[in-house]
């Protein structure tokens, strides 16, 4: 018989709908403790922004924390005072799942909020922005229970909130609803779009409104500099990289700016897309190739419309290339060496037995090397 006990099952998250918070808004009871969490970041910054805004006294009773400057003492005294100049004293703890706590800081928030959990409704207002509140519990064997209850008695923040928070969860919207918000947002510079190219910048991007917003932005300029007030097919098909195209461009960049880690994420996030690695190298040795003909462009032209003209790439990309580049001594031995290295990663694809996606990961050690 197995010697380790298994956690049970989480139960499904009983989240509120964000309307409530609208309707609280509207009240000005906005008092309690909020946990917002989920994978559209967008809405979650929107409502963190209507809690916000024109509250706290411009910031004399309100702070805003993330993970890396989290301050206990502060958020204590805005926990146990009552407020000055507002209604409502406002603590908004961004990322909060991140923080890396000192020695006994996480039991004393726990500790605090417990205490404090039903006063605060009336001078105060929490709000804790989460990724997921899904805790993973490493299997632990039958000898460590009797630590394991111990160590339960003092609730983790994720807990307490799952337990004591107001939690609202914001979900990727669907399709119909992304059109539907992508058309207004183009209304609104007395722009259109139509249903269906509204839906094909979906085909060819994320899902998620903050890169969609982005990308969308960057069409109207495009059609506004055209003297046109219309988006059409063509133009998304110039302007919005695929979903290949874009994370392979985000991997090059990082890259380029040496943070290695972070193209590492870009490579899993293609891996999780189940992208053909043999496509990605093609989409990271084409944007070499990019940097090679504007590299090559820029000498002697100081003109990014100039340069983007002569090379065919589009002036917003051969900003980001220049910028970049600037960071290299010698930009075009760079760029040489690391076409090199994706010939041979090329070479080891057709005659290696070696996972395809290791050899690209071992590509962009080794890029990031030179």
């Amino acid at each position: 018989m197995s010697n380790y006990n298994y956690p049970k099952k989480e139960k499904e998250i009983a989240a509120q709908n964000p309307k409530i918070i609208d309707d609280r808004l509207k009240s000005g009871k906005i008092g309690g403790i909020y946990c917002l969490f989920g994978d559209e970041v967008y809405m979650i910054e929107h409502y963190i922004k209507k809690i916000t805004a024109g509250r706290g006294a411009d910031g004399f009773d309100s702070a805003i924390f993330d993970a890396d400057n989290f301050d206990m003492d502060l958020f204590r005294d805005i926990v146990t005072s009552y407020p000055v100049l507002s209604d409502y004293k406002i603590a908004v703890v961004k990322n909060a799942g991140d923080i890396k706590f000192k020695s006994g800081e996480k039991d004393e928030l726990v500790k605090l909020l417990t205490e404090y959990k039903e006063d605060i409704k009336d001078y105060c207002c929490l709000v804790f922005k989460m990724k997921s509140l899904t805790e993973q519990k490493p299997k632990t064997s039958a000898a460590a229970a009797p630590a394991q209850k111990k160590a339960k008695e003092n609730l983790s923040l994720t807990a307490f909130l799952k337990e004591n928070a107001d939690l609202f969860e914001f979900k990727e919207n669907p399709p119909a609803s992304l059109v539907k918000w992508l058309k207004k947002i183009a209304a609104s510079e007395n722009v259109e779009i139509s249903d269906d190219d509204a839906g094909y910048m979906l085909s060819r991007t994320e899902m998620k409104m903050y890169p969609l917003k982005n990308e969308l932005d960057k069409l109207i300029r495009y059609a506004g500099a055209d003297g046109r007030n219309i988006v059409t097919r063509e133009d998304i098909e110039r302007l919005v990289p695929q979903k290949t195209e874009m994370e392979a461009f985000e991997l090059t960049n990082a890259i380029l700016d040496k943070k290695y880690g972070k193209a590492i994420e870009s490579l899993e996030k293609l891996q999780n897309l189940k992208e053909d690695p043999v496509l990605i190298l093609g989409q990271i040795a084409r944007h070499f190739s990019d940097l090679h003909a504007v590299n090559a462009a820029s000498s002697g032209i100081a003109d990014n419309f100039a340069i983007s003209k002569k090379t065919g790439i589009h002036d917003y990309k051969v900003r980001l290339i220049i910028n970049s580049l600037r960071k290299y001594k010698d930009p075009a031995k760079f760029i040489r060496k690391s076409l090199d290295l994706c010939r041979e990663c090329d070479l080891r694809m057709k005659t290696t037995a070696l996972p395809d996606y290791a050899l690209i990961e071992n590509l962009l050690f080794n890029i990031a090397g030179i």
